[in-house]
């Protein structure tokens, strides 16, 4: 099963804020097993979709911050003061928020929300390591994440691009 916990960015603030959407569906195949009769999105699938948000953030804004060090592969690596606040099922259409705080050579972090009809489900603060191409092997599945991304951004407002 592969996790691809977004289904739209609406808006990318670079260095700043991104917004997103995930939409949960019974179909979803999480739901088969958590938990019959009662599904409900597991909390740590919500902090996940948190953090490939606020990773996209990073990934977008860090070649323009550092252009020397080509792109950016942010790694969860610290998930602090999370709270579930209440349940997200299937039919929920979540709008996650994220705000990058800080980031440097090798490490970021932010703040995310999520939201369901405007009240608030769940937060967390997030720490990233930051590492660049060239501390990864060659990848032979990247293009697929790029193309996951280039559906992701369709007709998403970027601004933020000057430094």
């Amino acid at each position: 099963m592969r996790f691809l916990l977004l289904d739209r960015i609406e808006e990318i603030h670079l260095h700043k804020s991104i917004e997103g959407i995930r939409c949960w569906s019974l179909n979803d195949q999480i739901f088969e097993d958590h938990f019959p009769g009662h599904p409900i999105v597991p909390g740590v699938l919500l902090i996940e979709s948190m953090a490939q948000l606020l990773g996209f953030l990073i990934e977008k804004s860090y070649p323009l911050k550092f252009p020397e060090h080509g792109r950016a592969h942010p790694i969860l690596s610290i998930v602090s003061k999370a709270k579930l606040r209440e349940t997200v099922v299937p039919g929920d259409k979540c709008i996650i928020k994220a705000q990058l705080k800080s980031m440097d050579l090798k490490r970021a972090n932010g703040y995310a929300e999520i939201y369901v009809d405007g009240k608030l489900k769940s937060q967390a603060e997030l720490v990233f390591v930051v590492l660049g191409d060239s501390d990864l092997p060659e990848n032979k599945h990247f293009y697929k994440r790029e193309e996951y991304i280039s559906n992701l951004t369709q007709n998403t407002l970027i601004t933020g691009n000057e430094q």
